[in-house]
């Protein structure tokens, strides 16, 4: 089993770090148990669109993060352009600079705050 491995990133925010944790997350249009985001103490971890993903974030101060270095498992994807899908979130997911958490939707956002990647609340995290 390979690894993919991101470099790791500053995270800036003004969102408590309770909110992003306290649920699991789901990559918005997303179907079944893939593109996932979860995290757990100083933990992320999740699925890709065929790949199991692991890394590590921790909180600087009040508002800033560390997120990374992450890596993944390198499963063959055989399903249409889930490898492409999945190359393209793992890409994404190594700019995030910041975030922001509103109800039930989680944004991860470049350094210049545009929004990488949106997510749904799957529910609290177990």
């Amino acid at each position: 089993m390979a690894a993919l491995v991101l470099g790791g990133c500053s995270v800036n925010s003004g969102n408590s770090m309770e909110q992003f944790k306290s649920q699991q997350w789901q990559l918005a249009g997303a179907k079944g148990d893939t593109f996932t985001l979860q995290v757990a103490g100083d933990r992320l971890a999740g699925r890709g669109g065929c790949n199991r993903y692991f890394g590590a974030i921790e909180q600087i101060d009040a508002s800033t993060l560390t997120l990374g270095p992450v890596g993944a498992t390198r499963m063959m994807c055989v399903e249409g352009d889930l490898s492409a899908r999945e190359g393209e979130f793992f890409g994404k997911l190594g700019q995030v600079k910041g975030y922001a958490v509103a109800g039930d939707r989680l944004e991860l956002k470049s350094a210049d705050g545009a929004v990488l990647l949106t997510f749904e609340s799957r529910g609290a995290a177990r």
